[in-house]
């Protein structure tokens, strides 16, 4: 029961929210099903108000529809969803290291070097639990360079939406791949070849057509 003396409404509509979308990562709430209010509600002792509102921030971000009548609905994913969301964060993150190579430090290039080593390693080992985390970890060590915070939120979502729900299984080869993108990366990063960088991110790394086969074995016809 999520409910308790400390909690404010704010908070009590965020913790129904990370509810849910704990729900959705564990394959609890499936694409393609419909969210029960009252069910919810009454399972976690809180009142149709917060749901609501957790419900509203689900559908902003991508995960649900609410169907006015008929109840919500867990949205799937096609592969134009995945094809537009890939040029939506293919364009931002290449405007972003665009803007603001000037920025990168040697520090970051060894933060990003370290994780990208890192991944590598976990990767041959057959150890993909921490691929997802691993990887935002490595985006957001460039992204975090902007002062554009309305750009970087706008785009955590999207990438949620692609790789943690519902959860998958990773593919090793293609991992493996985007490492060796990110590798050529941090070599455009080292030369402060921005326009180079941002190539690799949007016509690369982000490319829906490059990535479109390992795109359709990740999620199956999903």
């Amino acid at each position: 029961m999520i409910m308790g003396g400390t909690l404010n409404y704010s908070s009590l509509s965020e913790h129904v929210y990370l509810y849910l979308r704990r729900q959705m990562n564990l394959g609890k709430l499936t694409p393609g099903s419909t969210i029960n209010i009252g069910e919810i509600a009454a399972q976690l002792g809180v009142s149709k108000t917060p749901l609501r509102d957790a419900l509203i921030h689900l559908e902003c971000e991508g995960f649900v529809t609410i169907l006015p009548r008929r109840g919500v609905l867990v949205n799937k994913l096609s592969l134009d969803d995945i094809r537009k969301a890939y040029e939506t964060v293919g364009l931002v993150e290449a405007f972003i290291i665009r803007a603001n190579i000037d920025k990168i430090t040697p520090v970051h290039i060894a933060t990003l070097e370290r994780i990208n080593e890192q991944m590598i390693e976990e990767i041959k080992a057959g150890d993909l639990t921490k691929i997802f985390e691993n990887n935002l970890e490595f985006h957001n060590t460039y992204l975090d360079i902007s002062d554009n915070d309305m750009l970087k939120k706008f785009i955590l979502p999207i990438k949620h939406r692609l790789y943690d729900f519902p959860r998958q299984s990773y593919l090793p080869e293609w991992e493996l791949n985007n490492s060796v993108d990110h590798a050529r990366f941090i070599e455009c990063l080292k030369k402060k070849d921005g326009q180079g960088a941002a190539a690799i991110l949007q016509d690369v790394h982000w490319s829906f057509t490059v990535q479109q086969g390992f795109i359709t074995q990740f999620y199956d016809g999903e």
